[in-house]
């Protein structure tokens, strides 16, 4: 992307305040139950999707009016990663989560987020994880 020389903002910021208002946040961390500093985590990475996005449609986002101008047609491009594949999460679980997957998880990485959210409910509820949520080689199932 550009450098952000015409931009006041970031470009994922705008595309953020648009998408706020449709936002459903959970009453509870969906890992352990707290009502505490809830936050919601996307499980895509929306600075990346963005910018992938731009880059492939040849849009220039590297001004307020250019990001302003497409960020519409994105959040409608990505409606099921803005709001369907998200989790509300307390600040404690999702700053773990962070910390293992980065600041801005890699997009092939959702499924293994997923996992590792599973597993820290099962431990937050008291119960052991099942085999199908530890992560193993592929070669682990036949053994």
């Amino acid at each position: 992307m550009a450098a952000n020389t015409g931009n006041n903002r970031i470009p994922v910021k705008w595309v953020r305040d648009k998408a706020k208002a449709a936002y459903t946040k959970a009453e509870a961390c969906y890992i352990c139950g707290t009502t505490h500093e809830l936050e919601l985590h996307h499980f895509n990475s929306i600075t990346i999707l963005l910018e992938a996005w731009a880059t492939k449609k040849k849009y220039d986002i590297s001004t307020d009016d250019g990001i302003v101008s497409v960020r519409d047609e994105f959040i409608e491009e990505h409606h099921d990663e803005l709001y369907n594949q998200v989790r509300t999460f307390c600040n404690k679980h999702h700053v773990a989560l962070h910390r293992i997957f980065g600041k801005a998880p890699p997009p092939n990485s959702m499924h293994k987020q997923e996992r590792w959210v599973e597993i820290q409910k099962a431990k937050a509820s008291g119960e052991t994880p099942t085999k199908s949520l530890v992560v193993g080689s592929f070669f682990s199932a036949f053994t």
